[in-house]
């Protein structure tokens, strides 16, 4: 299983309803990671049953390669029956008139948007993303509402539209901004009564309490999602080593450390550099963290069988897959690590594919190695 759902189980659905309608013009939205998003705006039509004005155009290359363009005649479905997305053109219907859409090489904040390259793949991102985080004001306020999301601060009664209502009468525009309120302002405003603010300051002041795992999940840097913000929660521990990453010098420290973390790589290292180099980001973070209780990370039960033991596993298993592996292991008071170092105390190799170099690296620093037959004996498997 993945930490959402069984790999094991397949989903079949209908296909989805479609419908026709005119696209009236296609404009760009700005998303939390700074991703630009070319959002149809269409003729009002029924599909499955709900009234679709909008639908998504995902990126530059699918405009491109469909040849969308505004005025055009378009097949909209709901994609999983939820998004609704363009699926194709009529160019029949196209009028001689009509021109390509030329997608903006900036962001709507004025700056440059850019593609990234997938360190992984080495192939260059579809998506064109602006780079400021907190700089750009679009970004900002998706990054709010992410913060205030179920996953992450949980604040019942900040939903998007309060966000969006408070952004625009700057009573919120950082982080910070959420747990200083001023509820007399608030008061003043239309459909605000006297037991919907007091429901509200109960839950911002319920949210100041939050785990670190859950505050780095909250803070909202690309590719950290809250299975990573668990391994950086359990690297990190407390606040206040999270706190060093404010500090050049000790970030650079922290940053080499962390590829030693099984599920932590070259992407997500490099996405945790951008993020704190920028200094606004810094600085809003670190003012987000003086009006919280940052509590310390839940630590892993260290009497287990693997008590304080640093584990790493290569090749397939027959019995469980790697992930239940890794979750038993940390039930049992392991810690995981992503890369072969003196720090290790057992390889466990699977009967499957095992990686011949790591077993070699493991041998040369005389790490005990563990066979898959022994690793169930101790887990009573």
């Amino acid at each position: 299983s993945t930490s959402n759902s069984p790999r094991w189980a397949i989903a079949y659905k209908f296909s989805s309803v479609k419908a026709s309608s005119k696209i009236k013009d296609i404009v760009i939205q700005v998303g939390r990671t700074g991703a630009i998003t070319p959002v149809a705006k269409i003729d009002p039509v029924t599909v499955g049953g709900v009234v679709i004005s909008n639908a998504t155009l995902h990126n530059e290359d699918e405009i491109n390669r469909k040849d969308i363009r505004v005025g055009d005649v378009v097949t909209i479905q709901r994609a999983g029956d939820v998004i609704p997305q363009v699926v194709s053109v009529d160019k029949s219907k196209r009028s001689k008139n009509s021109k390509k859409f030329i997608f903006p090489s900036k962001c709507l904040c004025g700056f440059p948007t850019k593609k990234e390259i997938n360190l992984v793949t080495k192939k260059t991102d579809a998506v064109r993303r602006c780079t400021r985080g907190y700089e750009c004001d679009f970004t900002a306020r998706e990054k709010l509402k992410h913060i205030v999301s179920k996953d992450a601060f949980d604040i019942e009664g900040l939903g998007k539209k309060v966000i969006d209502n408070f952004w625009e009468l700057k009573f919120i525009k950082t982080p910070a901004d959420i747990f200083r309120l001023n509820y007399d302002k608030i008061e003043k405003l239309e459909g605000w009564g006297e037991l919907s603010i007091k429901n509200l300051q109960k839950a911002i002041k319920d949210s100041k309490t939050i785990v670190l795992d859950r505050f780095i999940y909250s803070v909202g840097i690309r590719h950290i999602g809250q299975e990573n913000a668990k391994i950086l929660g359990a690297f990190f521990k407390t606040d206040k080593k999270f706190s060093e990453l404010f500090n050049q010098k000790k970030r650079k420290d922290i940053l080499n450390n962390l590829y030693d973390l099984d599920g932590i790589g070259d992407t997500q290292v490099k996405s945790i550099e951008d993020f704190f180099s920028n200094q606004k980001n810094s600085n809003i973070i670190q003012s987000l963290m003086s009006v919280l209780k940052i509590e310390d990370f839940k630590k892993i039960n260290k009497k287990g069988k693997l008590g304080n033991k640093n584990i790493m596993f290569t090749g397939g298993f027959e019995k469980m897959s790697r992930s239940e592996a890794k979750a038993l292991a940390e039930e049992n008071g392991a810690k995981i690590l992503g890369s072969v170092s003196k720090k290790l105390d057992y390889l466990v190799i699977g009967n499957s594919k095992p990686t011949k170099k790591k077993i070699e690296k493991a041998k040369e620093l005389k790490i005990d190695l563990m066979t898959e037959e022994k690793w169930y004996d101790l887990l009573n498997r």
